[in-house]
């Protein structure tokens, strides 16, 4: 208990010498005393904004209170409780069912859509996304077919006759069944 009296005493001689050391320095905002005169223009200068905002407080006094009379809420209650409880949901809920039941509605999930087709179709019109052969992104196609084929003749199994220019042929007109794009054939 004697230690933290202490500290307590020694805590508040420093912030005492801290308050001295500040106010020696003077980084305190000085009184209005030490404060310089204004300029005569500004003596003189009138502003109506500040003497509006300065008077309004005082026009709150004449306002009348801000309470419901007798009447009003059951004008209101009439209107608002239908409107809220009836008719929004009904017409959002019915909205949402119409939407649901669309052709549109998660064009996503369901391949071969007539929207999910559409979108496609406009990718695949842009320059920039449309994408027909994998190697257009390469900078130097050549080059990445030159590490291909030396990779492959490293990793591939001892007898294999298979070459990566004859598969690279072979991928260049495949048609992937499993790519979701494609149609199923019946």
């Amino acid at each position: 208990l004697a230690a933290m009296a202490s500290a307590r005493r020694s805590a508040g001689r420093l912030l005492l010498a801290l308050v001295g050391v500040l106010g020696c320095c003077q980084v305190f905002v000085p009184g209005p005393q030490a404060s310089p005169a204004p300029p005569p223009s500004e003596v003189t200068y009138f502003n109506p904004a500040v003497a509006a905002s300065a008077a309004l407080p005082a026009l709150t006094v004449l306002a009348e209170d801000a309470e419901a009379k007798y009447g009003d809420y059951r004008r209101w209650s009439s209107v608002l409780v239908p409107l809220s409880t009836l008719v929004f949901p009904a017409v959002g809920f019915g909205a949402f069912t119409l939407y649901l039941f669309s052709e549109d509605f998660a064009f996503q999930l369901i391949p071969g859509s007539k929207e999910g087709q559409r979108r496609a179709a406009l990718w695949d019109a842009n320059p920039r996304t449309a994408q027909e052969n994998p190697m257009d992104g390469l900078i130097n196609p050549d080059d990445y077919e030159k590490g291909l084929e030396e990779a492959w003749e490293r990793a591939k199994p001892k007898g294999s006759t298979v070459t990566v220019k004859d598969k690279l042929k072979q991928w260049s007109s495949q048609n992937n069944p499993h790519f979701w794009r494609n149609k199923l054939s019946a």
